[in-house]
């Protein structure tokens, strides 16, 4: 209990400390994190996003939080709450060189709404934050999605839109 009150306050500190930069085309963007929780989706989805991504000459670096320690049952990386001890401080290295690098688009993808997971994507040093829409979580992200239709995956959809921003800038011929 004391771990997750001293990381929630951390986290909400963090995030009014970060400012969205402008956004940036698409296309001229280069490097994305994923962070994503175990129970989101089936782990074939993420890894046809990161394939789709990489297609489109994109750097991806992911990373799962698994809600049972004992149990990782991803082949990607992940990190536990063994990983973060109660004062917030990360103790993996794994995690922690995902966190060191800069990105032009962060990508959540949970809906279990979990501190740790809110924790580190506010860590993540990005120029756009995007998620899944949750009026509880506005303020992680600069842009959120959400998607009516079942059959769809969640995290397509995140990509479609994404794929849809564009500089719009007037460019004299």
């Amino acid at each position: 209990m004391l771990k997750k009150t001293i990381v929630t306050y951390k986290t909400n500190k963090l995030l009014r400390q970060h400012l969205s930069e402008s956004m940036m085309d698409f296309k001229a963007s280069q490097r994305f994190a994923i962070v994503c929780s175990d129970q989101f989706e089936k782990e074939d989805n993420l890894k046809e996003i990161v394939r789709d991504l990489e297609g489109l000459g994109k750097e991806v670096n992911t990373m799962t939080y698994c809600h049972q320690p004992k149990k990782q049952i991803t082949g990607l990386p992940f990190f536990t709450s063994l990983d973060i001890n109660y004062s917030g401080q990360i103790q993996s290295e794994e995690l922690q060189s995902f966190l060191s690098q800069s990105y032009d688009f962060a990508l959540c993808f949970d809906e279990s709404r979990h501190f740790l997971i809110d924790y580190v994507f506010s860590l993540i040093k990005s120029k756009c934050r995007v998620g899944i829409n949750s009026d509880e979580r506005s303020r992680h992200y600069d842009l959120m999605v959400h998607s009516s239709q079942q059959s769809t995956p969640l995290s397509s959809e995140v990509i479609r839109y994404l794929k849809m921003i564009q500089n719009n800038e007037y460019q004299p011929v």
